[in-house]
């Protein structure tokens, strides 16, 4: 599969910015919890809505990083597998696809709160920040430190 992204030479602080990424993905995780964990009694509709404006752009950046920057290096200079590399990069698409649907339903249901509506959008939420955070271990644990190694070499 060829690179979505264009590659971008890395910086010194490169892997700085990269483990800055994977947290600003796991507190996004965190929120979109707290917010179902908040259905359907306890729900603050205008962070609700806050939320819903940063689930994208933060995914984004995120990814644009790790496709830019963090991929093509570690491909390079880590030799890490391709194939894996390619899963992580289905996971972004279907991470955004998922974001983009889970964005409108979280301003749906803020603006008409149904209750009966409140366990789709409970698992709608879990449908995102569940793979999310499965996917941000394994950046933290995989291909942080991968990307740290290269970055010296």
């Amino acid at each position: 599969m060829s690179p979505i992204f264009p590659s971008v030479p890395p910086a010194a602080d490169d892997g700085l910015d990269f483990d800055a990424a994977i947290t600003r993905q796991e507190q996004l995780c965190d929120a979109l919890e707290a917010l179902a964990d908040s259905l359907p009694e306890r729900i603050d509709t205008y962070a609700a809505m806050q939320l819903a404006g940063r689930i994208v752009p933060t995914l984004k950046r995120c990814q644009r990083l790790e496709e830019r920057v963090v991929f093509p290096m570690i491909l390079e200079r880590a030799h890490a597998p391709v194939q894996m590399i390619d899963r992580l990069r289905t996971e972004h698409m279907e991470d955004e696809d998922q974001a983009i649907q889970l964005t409108a339903a979280i301003r749906a249901y803020a603006q008409y709160p149904h209750r009966e509506d409140a366990g789709s959008l409970g698992y709608a939420l879990r449908g995102l920040f569940q793979p999310l955070r499965r996917h941000t271990a394994f950046d933290r644990d995989i291909l942080l430190p991968m990307y740290r190694r290269a970055l010296l070499d």
